[in-house]
């Protein structure tokens, strides 16, 4: 990533089994205008360097290798004149036809439109690129333009772009259960999943609620410390990203503008403190709230259950008292790649154990090697703290769509058992292909790809804090842990879009990041 003050650009999510370096870029000549810019793509040829060893297994590619399209380990080479080229400009007018306008950034589309100009010959302008195949670290669009891939997907893809074991145990699976029946009829591998994730999770997280994206399996954990605590509040904090569903959307501090139009419809059940606030201003906050619940049950005993007095104006709700549970990613994502101070996360465990509340972890980004470790969650390196309940996605199945909350036994315990309809359940719940992706990412983890992903961290950052130092007058800092990193841009949301479009333009994607 890459960021200013507030922004990021998301230079990495990168793949965990890889990234490139240095030899020269095959592309056309005066993609980039400035000097900046070119010494930025020259230096992040330089940080992403993968060497595929010799020999049959690509699974988990070594540091440093060479160039081989077959092993998505191949520099830029674009071959239009323009991004996106003919096709491409093509395909995007015809998405501009079919899909939600608010879904594609599609910014030459809507221009020509508002001139009136004819559907298909826009030139493209900042027009995405539209891709057509994926290996390891490269992408190729429609029009055979290969670039290299420095967001991972969104951070999915920690094992690279079809990784060859991902790839066949979905297809082995497919040849023999495509679909089950969710709650009604386990399929083998969704049991054989969540022994596994019991397995490699740390601490007492033994029970599994799968899901198909990370916003679900957010909602799995507040719907689960709401049965287990009888409270409806949830403390989450600024810059925090939950997903944009509506159930978790009130809980996603991250741009407001994403929140304002379904405002009313939120229920206004989550509360907000900065990241990293200190314990001592949480406790009070904490206390402040449980004070305002016993004054207010007081008034409801004199006025009676019938008494618009003592209802939370914000919410309506009567006596809202403490949260149910404390929500936090323990590195912020879409937040700009922000990492909790030291000490903070075993300040929220100590809350949550003193006011009796539940802690949930969102690592829907973090997890599966993303920052420096299997999890944040039990890792020394993040104050080594177990939390109630746990979700993940995105590296999960390097992939698939599917995503999982897993508790501890106290925690799902509190939904009872099943009384033959679940209470909670999806038509794809556990999907066989995702269960069998996720399969084989835990053994390509172990396998070498976790320590992959910490050397390729280590290598991440002392080769963008060289680059800062480079260029001071452009670059701030470098943010986030491990291999989620982001470099910090001076100037603005317009420079840090500038940046991305720019190095799109020589060959490589990445993304912003931060609140603006």
């Amino acid at each position: 990533m890459f960021m200013n003050s507030e922004r990021v650009l998301v230079l990495v999510g990168a793949i965990l089994g890889g990234i490139l370096i240095g030899r020269r870029t095959k592309k056309r000549s005066s993609i980039l205008e400035t000097t900046e810019l070119r010494v930025i793509s020259d230096q992040l040829k330089e940080l992403n360097k993968i060497l595929v060893p010799d020999g049959s297994n690509i699974d988990i590619p070594d540091l440093f290798a060479d160039e081989r399209e077959d092993w998505g380990t191949s520099l830029p080479l674009l071959v239009s004149a323009r991004l996106p080229g003919t096709l491409g400009v093509k395909w995007v007018d015809v998405l501009a036809r079919h899909e939600c306008p608010a879904i594609t950034a599609r910014r030459a589309q809507r221009a020509a439109a508002q001139a009136g100009a004819t559907p298909g010959t826009d030139s493209g302008g900042n027009d995405p690129i539209v891709w057509e195949r994926t290996k390891g670290c490269n992408v190729w669009d429609v029009d055979g333009n290969r670039f290299v891939d420095l967001t991972a997907g969104f951070g999915v893809v920690a094992a690279g772009h079809c990784n060859p074991k991902v790839v066949q145990r979905a297809e082995k699976q497919m040849r023999t259960h495509l679909h089950g029946m969710g709650d009604a009829y386990p399929g083998k591998v969704r049991i054989e999943l969540a022994r596994e994730l019991a397995r490699v999770t740390p601490g007492d997280l033994q029970q599994v609620i799968f899901g198909s994206s990370g916003s679900e399996a957010v909602e799995a954990a507040i719907k689960t410390a709401i049965m287990a605590t009888g409270r409806t509040g949830v403390l989450a904090f600024k810059g925090g990203y939950h997903g944009l569903a509506l159930g978790v959307l009130a809980a996603s501090h991250y741009k407001e503008s994403f929140r304002a139009p379904f405002r009313g419809a939120l229920g206004g059940y989550a509360h907000f403190l900065p990241f990293g606030h200190p314990e001592e201003a949480i406790e009070e906050w904490l206390n402040g709230m449980e004070f305002e619940s016993e004054a207010k049950k007081a008034a409801m005993d004199v006025m009676g259950p019938n008494s618009k007095q003592g209802r939370c104006p914000f919410t309506g709700l009567t006596a809202p008292g403490l949260p149910a549970a404390i929500l936090v990613e323990p590195v912020q994502g879409r937040g700009g790649d922000r990492v909790a101070p030291p000490g903070w996360l075993a300040a929220l465990r100590r809350l949550c154990d003193k006011h009796s509340m539940l802690l949930i972890y969102d690592e829907i980004f973090t997890g599966f090697g993303r920052a420096g470790a299997f999890f944040q969650a039990g890792w020394a390196g993040a104050d080594g703290v177990v939390p109630d309940l746990l979700c993940l996605g995105k590296g999960l199945t390097s992939g698939f769509p599917l995503s999982c909350c897993i508790g501890t036994p106290v925690a799902m315990g509190a939904w009872g058992l099943s009384q033959g309809e679940a209470l909670h359940t999806s038509t794809f719940l556990g999907h066989p292909l995702g269960c069998a992706a996720g399969l084989a990412m835990i053994e390509l983890m172990e396998d070498g790809l976790l320590q992959r992903g910490k050397d390729l961290g280590e290598h991440m950052a002392v080769s963008l804090e060289e680059l800062v130092a480079e260029f001071p007058d452009k670059l701030r800092g470098v943010s986030g842990r491990g291999a989620m990193r982001g470099l910090q841009v001076q100037g603005g949301v317009a420079v840090s879009l500038r940046l991305m479009r720019g190095m799109l333009e020589s060959g490589f994607i990445v993304f912003p990041a931060g609140e603006a």
